[in-house]
């Protein structure tokens, strides 16, 4: 059976800086981190390289697995892969920074990969605001599950 991780992407000192309304990005994403604990999934946090430390806010904790990569999407990183493969992952909730970039790729990367993969559609944002509701639309037409942070948690 696989299992089903939270992939924490790029929610960093340097992507968060400029957002406007991180903390309800924060409350979200925090929710979820809680939710996965609480169910003793695994929570995968992505850092890229560049763009500073993972924030402090975030309720990761110790033996929560921290992958760095270079390239946008997730799947391409190798050190991603190691972990995927040694903790037999193969269903994937994606939340993070930024929508236009990293979080559609990371989606993408899981399609062409044929794994299932949700989109929390209120806990990953962009610099540029409309992104966000721009990728939840394009990814749901392709094949990508969204919901929110409270659909997901109750189901």
């Amino acid at each position: 059976m696989t299992q089903t991780a939270l992939l924490v992407v790029d929610i960093q000192t340097g992507t968060l800086a400029p957002l406007i309304g991180k903390e309800t990005l924060l409350k979200n994403v925090n929710e979820l981190i809680d939710h996965f604990h609480h169910e003793e999934l695994p929570v995968i946090f992505i850092k890229k390289v560049g763009y500073g430390e993972l924030s402090k806010y975030l309720h990761r904790e110790a033996n929560d697995p921290l992958v760095t990569k270079v390239p946008m999407n997730t799947f391409k990183a190798p050190e991603f892969q190691t972990v995927m493969k040694e903790q037999g992952l193969g269903n994937f909730v994606v939340v993070g920074l930024m929508s236009n970039a990293c979080v559609q790729a990371t989606c993408k990367g899981a399609l062409a990969e044929k794994f299932p993969v949700t989109l929390i559609e209120d806990a990953h944002d962009s610099v540029i605001k409309p992104m966000r509701n721009v990728w939840n639309k394009k990814l749901k037409g392709l094949g990508v599950t969204t919901m929110t942070t409270k659909e997901y948690i109750e189901k």
